[in-house]
Parts: structure tokens; C-alpha cells; sequence
């Protein structure tokens, strides 16, 4: 219907990639979505996946990621509608869904991903286990991730050692619906040993693709052509950048 009436459009990453020919995550893709018809904003956890395995790649230490992702049971909004207790579900085939989503972003990526559902429903937690290119040390596997506006480092020294007092940090902020836009990984969790790099991080999946829409709708009417420039005044509008100054660090 959008096409025959001429509307730009954009859908959900529950879509398959074949409804509009383009994936969208901001900080890898933005260029190919400029003036296009539509495109498909990826799903939360892909959206994470490939914020932080670009940040790698961009800095030349991504060679091959396998990541398995603890998926919250339901929507908080349903969760006395259905969902699962006492009890995990894995999913049924490996890899699961997201690790191929991902290529669909970016075919240059070597990712294999595992999900299960837990009976939660605040967010979704990745663990990640990464081959880098070379050996590295940890503080340059930080700068990596630092140099993506779209990841915060968070530490667990800081108290935030689960996933619902990042949500309550979020309140405090003054987020609204305590949204968490960026992708949280633990710093001090963090691990690398010689070429091997192991981390873990929290997906907000009401918040984390909201950024990403705005600028997607900047890509398709061609309004703005820098990704760097939208991505910037999206951030600005929605407070990202604001976790790293709340904990008093960069």
C-alpha cells in the first residue's frame, strides 16, 4: 500500500529482510538507507550485536564472534498474560535468528548466535565470547567500544551489578519509561587474553532501536546525508552520552 501511493516507509526487525531490500543499524548502515524507498530498522538484540562488533571491526581486532543472548520471556506489559516460570527455553536451532540478522547489516561479519528465554521481563543479556585479530590489551578493547556514542561502559564497581539497577540508574536519570538507549556493557566484567576478548552487556529492547528510528527516518528523506551528523543530534535530543557523566566517568 505505502508503495503504490508513493510513501516512504520504514517496518520492524520481526519483518524479513526481503520486504525492504536494506537493514538499518545507524552507526554501520546509514549511507545505504540515504534516499531509499524504505528500509527495516533491526531488532533490538541485532541492533546491539552490530554496535558492538562494528566498534571492533572499525578499530581492526574483529575477526570472529559467538555470542549467546538470555532473553527476557515476554513484554513487561504482558507479562501477567503469559510468559514462562521456573523454567528456561532454548531456542531451537543454532544459530539462533539475531547472528544471521546481523549479516544482513553487514555480510562482513562473522557471528554465531545462541538464545534462551528466561522467565524475566526487563531486558535481554548478552554474553560474548570474541576472536580478535590479534592479541590486544584491555584498555584498547575499550577505546573500541568507546569510540561507538551508542555504548556505554558501565561497571559493576560502580553498583551496578544486575540488570535492574542499570533501570533504576535510568530513572534516575530521568529517562523517560527509564528507557536505556545505548547498548550497557560492562567494563570491569571485561576480559581479554591474548587474542581473545570475553564481555557481557544489557539490551533494553523498548529503548534501544528508538535512536536508530529517528535517524532512519533522517536516511530515507535524505534530510541529513552524514550519519555522524544525525547521529549526533539524535543523541543530543535523547540524552545518550549522559550514563558515562551520571557515574563520573568516561
Amino acid at each position: 500500500m505505502y508503495r503504490q501511493v508513493g510513501i516512504k516507509f520504514i517496518v520492524q526487525g520481526g519483518e524479513k529482510h526481503t520486504v525492504t531490500g536494506h537493514s538499518f543499524v545507524a552507526e554501520s548502515s546509514y549511507v545505504g538507507a540515504l534516499d531509499r524507498e524504505s528500509t527495516r530498522v533491526v531488532s533490538c538484540n541485532t541492533t546491539s550485536i552490530v554496535r558492538t562488533l562494528s566498534a571492533l571491526k572499525n578499530a581492526g581486532l574483529l575477526r570472529r564472534a559467538r555470542g549467546t543472548l538470555l532473553r527476557r520471556a515476554t513484554d513487561p506489559w504482558e507479562s501477567h498474560l503469559g510468559g514462562i516460570m521456573n523454567t528456561l527455553v532454548p531456542e531451537p536451532e543454532i544459530p539462533s535468528h539475531q547472528g544471521p540478522d546481523a549479516k544482513s547489516v553487514d555480510s562482513e561479519l562473522d557471528v554465531v548466535t545462541m538464545a534462551v528465554k528466561v522467565p524475566e521481563t526487563l531486558a535481554h543479556l548478552h554474553y560474548w565470547a570474541v576472536q580478535l585479530t590479534r592479541p590486544a590489551e584491555k584498555e584498547e578493547v575499550l577505546e573500541a567500544f568507546r569510540s561507538s556514542s551508542r555504548i556505554a561502559l558501565i561497571r559493576m564497581a560502580d553498583g551496578l551489578t544486575a540488570i535492574n539497577t542499570v533501570k533504576e540508574l535510568m530513572a534516575d536519570l530521568g529517562r523517560p519509561h527509564d528507557n536505556l538507549y545505548e547498548v550497557a556493557l560492562w567494563s570491569d566484567m571485561l576480559k581479554v587474553e591474548g587474542d581473545e576478548l570475553f564481555y557481557g552487556y544489557m539490551v533494553d529492547n523498548q529503548a534501544i532501536v528508538i535512536p536508530e528510528t529517528i535517524d532512519a527516518i533522517r536516511a530515507l528523506v535524505g534530510q541529513i546525508r552524514d550519519p555522524n551528523e544525525s547521529i549526533a543530534r539524535t543523541n543530543t535530543a535523547l540524552g545518550i552520552g549522559t550514563i558515562a557523566k551520571a557515574l563520573g566517568h568516561q
